[in-house]
C-alpha cells in the first residue's frame, strides 16, 4: 500500500519537478558555454628578456725581449785545437832458422841385417857323410850277396838325404831375408827418432832464444810508447781544461745579459697588464650598471603580466565555481525526478503485482526512463562513448531482450561505479540509481 501511496503522490508536483529539471539544465549548459568561450589571453607575449650591455675588453700591449739578445743568448763556445797524439814504436821480430837439422841418411844409421849369409858348409859335410855311407851299406851288401835290390834301395835313400840338405838351404835363406827387412823397419824407426829428438832440442833453443830477444824489444817499445802516450794526454788535458774555462766564462756573461733583459720585459708587461686591468675594471662596472637597470626594468614588466595571469585565472576560477553550482542543482533536480519515476513505478508494480516478466517489462520500461536495468549481461552491441565528470564510463549498448526496450541507449554497467547506486534485483540482475551518478540514461 505505501509504494500505491507514493506513486500517487508522485503524480503531484511532477510539473514542478520537470521545470526545475530543465531550468537547472539551461543554467548549466549557459555556463559550460561561457566556460568553453573563456580564453586565456598570451600576457607575455612581447615580452622580452633584458637587453644585458657587454664591454669591449681593453688589450694590453706586450712587450718581447730584445731580439738582438735572444740571438746572441747562445755563447760563443771556446776553440778546442785538435788533440795531439803519438807515433807509436814498434820491433822487429827475430825468426827461428831450422835449416842445419840432420835428416836422413846424415844420421850415421845402417841395417845391421842387411849382408846375411847362408851357411852350406854343414850342408856340404851333411852330404859327404851320406855318401859315405852309401859306399859302406853297397860294401856291406856286396859282401852279403843281396845284390842289385840292395844296392838300389840304398842310393834311393842317399837321394832322399841330399833333398833334405837342399830343403834345409832353403829355410835358411829365407830366415835371412826376413831378419834382414825387420833390421831395415828397425833402422827406419830408430832413424826418425833420432832426428825428431835432435829437431826438438834444436827447435826449443832457437824459440827460447828468439822469445828473449823479441821480449826485450817489446818492453823497449812499450816503454817508449807509454811515454809518448803520457805526453799527448797531458797536452790534451790542459787544452781541454782552458776549453771549458772560456765556455763557462762565455756562458756567464751571456746568462747576465739574457736575465737582465728578461727582468726589463717582465717590469714592463705587469705595467702593461696592470693598466688593462685598471681599464677593464671600469668598463665592467658601467655594463654592469645597464644591466642592472634592465633587470629591474624586466622584473616590473614580468610582475605586471603576472597580474595580469592572476586575473584571468580569478575569473575561470568564477566561472568554475558555477559550473560547480549549477552541476549540483541540477543532479539534485535529476535526482528527484528519478526518485519520482521510481516511486511511480513502484506503486504500479504495487497495484498490479504481476510476476516476475511483467515487472520486469516495467522495469525495462523504467530504464528508458530513469535507468534501471544496467545489468552487463542483458546488453549486447556495448560501446564506450565518454567519460562522466566523476570518471565514470559512459556507454551505448542494445538490451538483448527486447522488454527492456527497443533501440540504442546510452548508460553505465552496473559493474563499474559505486556500490551505493547498485540495487540488488530478486531476478538476480542489477538494476542502477541514475540520481546518484553524474550520468544520465536517454535513449539515443
Amino acid at each position: 500500500m505505501g509504494s500505491v501511496v507514493k506513486g500517487v503522490a508522485s503524480l503531484f508536483g511532477g510539473g514542478k519537478r520537470r521545470r526545475e529539471q530543465k531550468a537547472a539544465n539551461r543554467q548549466l549548459n549557459a555556463i559550460l558555454a561561457q566556460k568553453d568561450a573563456f580564453k586565456f589571453g598570451d600576457v607575455y607575449e612581447g615580452l622580452e628578456g633584458a637587453q644585458y650591455q657587454g664591454f669591449d675588453a681593453a688589450q694590453g700591449q706586450a712587450f718581447t725581449m730584445d731580439p738582438s739578445v735572444l740571438e746572441n743568448q747562445q755563447a760563443a763556445l771556446g776553440r778546442l785545437g785538435p788533440a795531439q797524439g803519438y807515433e807509436a814504436q814498434g820491433y822487429d821480430a827475430a825468426q827461428t832458422n831450422v835449416a842445419g837439422l840432420m835428416r836422413g841418411a846424415d844420421a850415421g844409421l845402417t841395417n845391421t841385417m842387411a849382408n846375411l849369409q847362408v851357411s852350406t858348409a854343414g850342408a856340404e859335410m851333411a852330404a859327404q857323410e851320406a855318401d859315405q855311407a852309401l859306399a859302406q851299406s853297397q860294401d856291406l851288401a856286396a859282401q852279403a850277396g843281396t845284390g842289385a835290390g840292395g844296392a838300389t834301395a840304398l842310393a834311393a835313400a842317399a837321394a832322399k838325404s841330399k833333398a833334405g840338405i837342399r830343403a834345409d838351404l832353403d829355410r835358411q835363406v829365407k830366415a835371412n831375408e826376413q831378419l834382414r827387412a825387420q833390421g831395415e823397419q828397425q833402422r827406419q824407426r830408430d832413424q826418425l827418432a833420432q832426428e825428431n829428438l835432435a829437431s826438438k832440442f834444436d827447435l826449443g833453443q832457437q824459440q827460447f832464444n828468439v822469445g828473449q830477444m823479441n821480449e826485450a824489444r817489446r818492453f823497449s817499445a812499450d816503454a817508449m810508447n807509454q811515454a809518448n802516450r803520457f805526453g799527448a794526454q797531458a797536452a790534451n788535458q790542459f787544452a781541454l781544461s782552458r776549453f771549458g774555462a772560456e765556455n763557462q766564462m762565455n756562458q756567464f756573461n751571456v746568462g747576465n745579459q739574457f736575465n737582465f733583459a728578461r727582468a726589463n720585459m717582465d717590469a714592463q708587461n705587469r705595467f702593461a697588464l696592470a693598466n688593462m686591468d685598471a681599464q677593464n675594471r671600469a668598463l665592467q662596472f658601467g655594463a654592469d650598471a645597464a644591466n642592472r637597470s634592465a633587470d629591474r626594468a624586466f622584473e616590473v614588466d614580468k610582475l605586471k603580466r603576472d597580474f595580469d595571469l592572476q586575473q584571468q585565472s580569478f575569473e575561470y576560477q568564477k566561472l568554475l565555481n558555477k559550473e560547480d553550482r549549477a552541476l549540483a542543482r541540477k543532479q539534485q533536480a535529476d535526482a528527484a525526478r528519478a526518485q519520482a519515476n521510481a516511486d511511480l513505478i513502484g506503486g504500479i508494480a504495487g497495484v498490479f503485482d504481476m510476476g516476475k516478466d511483467a515487472l520486469a517489462a516495467i522495469g525495462g520500461a523504467a530504464g528508458a526512463v530513469g535507468g534501471i536495468v544496467s545489468d552487463r549481461r542483458l546488453k549486447k552491441d556495448i560501446k564506450l562513448i565518454g567519460i562522466s565528470p566523476s570518471g565514470l564510463n559512459i556507454y551505448s549498448f542494445k538490451y538483448k531482450n527486447t522488454k527492456f526496450g527497443k533501440g540504442l541507449f546510452q548508460g553505465v554497467m552496473s559493474d563499474e561505479i559505486p556500490k551505493d547506486a547498485v540495487i540488488k534485483h530478486e531476478d538476480g540482475y542489477d538494476r542502477v540509481d541514475y540520481s546518484k551518478l553524474d550520468v544520465e540514461f536517454n535513449k539515443l
